[in-house]
């Protein structure tokens, strides 16, 4: 995913993608309903929640033909091209399958699934269809990630990689309920190990984790904070601290990278640092605004619907971020390293 970090979509002239959007809370509210608007390409079709109060509002904002409770009603319509998924994580595998099935393009939150069995059946439903699928593991996409990853595009030396993410995430906050959200590892962790994935050019092949509740036990009964340690097949490692019980006055991301004698500082997404060993190559990025990688994120899905070709983190990536996390629970629960092999996640992909 190099180059051009703001791609275009088609033409003026191409037909709209037309989506349907399920799961209207503050996060589709917030951040991708105002792309879809922005984007020139996609045209908000129908609006669905469970409360359909919630529907009704996206509805009107959006100017979509219809709002309503009932999944199903949108996944049958035969004028939607594509649906966003942001319902709370248990429903994610469920509904990404169900809309393939269906024959619609999917693009999930994260996570994947609850499970390793639930990442799969996404997997195989996605290829049967022979749809285009993305998971919302939008940081890799973020415009300073792209720049790092392409100043480091010709070095094949070993790469030591630190990220941290920290926040204060209440105790009562339903992602720390393993039914519902499946924890903070599972939950938001993917994010993160899919971000240290797409910054080394080699596959991972271990994971060792260390931690455990560090918010109030009596609330929280799995682990919601920890260090977690990626090898990767070429010996370059990706650590990243994430922290449940953090400090909201205190940034909540930061990225370091180190290679061949060359330091990369990615502070909170909004502004780059690199150093060169002789200073020849020097850099400094401050954005306009912070940016996660969103907006290229939805740009990238729409484009592969309308010109052919894969979606960005697509099942494979999809599943590779996943397995990581479920084995970040394995090695905090056994104080031991857990192996990771391509081949539980590569898997073969039928995309237009």
């Amino acid at each position: 995913m190099s180059g051009d970090p703001h791609p275009s979509i088609g033409g003026d002239t191409a037909m709209p993608v037309r989506v349907g959007l399920v799961g209207c809370g503050g996060f589709m509210r917030h951040m991708h309903l105002p792309h879809l608007l922005e984007s020139g390409v996609f045209q908000v079709a129908a609006t669905c929640d469970v409360d359909l109060s919630a529907a009704d509002a996206m509805c009107a904002t959006a100017g979509a033909r219809y709002a309503t409770d009932d999944p199903a009603r949108l996944l049958a319509d035969q004028e939607i091209d594509a649906v966003i998924i942001a319902t709370r994580h248990d429903s994610h595998a469920a509904l990404s399958a169900a809309a393939a099935r269906a024959g619609k393009h999917v693009l999930c939150e994260k996570p994947m699934g609850l499970n390793a069995r639930e990442c799969h059946e996404v997997a195989e439903a996605v290829r049967r269809a022979g749809v285009h699928y993305t998971v919302g593991y939008n940081r890799g996409m973020a415009p300073l990630v792209v720049r790092a990853r392409d100043i480091l595009a010709d070095r094949p030396e070993k790469r030591l990689i630190y990220h941290r993410i920290q926040a204060p995430f209440p105790a009562s906050h339903w992602t720390h309920i393993a039914e519902v959200g499946g924890g903070r590892f599972v939950g938001e962790g993917c994010h993160i190990f899919d971000l240290l994935c797409e910054l080394v050019p080699a596959p991972p092949s271990s994971v060792y984790a260390s931690g455990g509740t560090f918010l109030p036990p009596d609330q929280v009964t799995i682990p919601d904070s920890g260090i977690v340690a990626l090898t990767f097949a070429d010996g370059s490692v990706g650590t990243t601290l994430i922290a449940s019980d953090g400090c909201g006055r205190f940034p909540k991301e930061s990225t370091e990278i180190y290679c061949a004698a060359r330091a990369i500082l990615i502070h909170d997404f909004s502004s780059l640092t690199y150093r060169d060993v002789d200073a020849a190559g020097d850099e400094t990025i401050a954005l306009p605004a912070q940016d996660k990688g969103h907006a290229r994120e939805l740009a990238l899905f729409g484009e592969a619907i309308r010109d052919g070709g894969p979606a960005p983190n697509g099942p494979s990536h999809a599943l590779r971020a996943a397995l990581i996390s479920f084995k970040v629970l394995e090695s905090i629960a056994t104080g031991q390293p857990v192996p990771i092999d391509p081949s539980e996640y590569i898997i073969e992909e039928n995309v237009p």
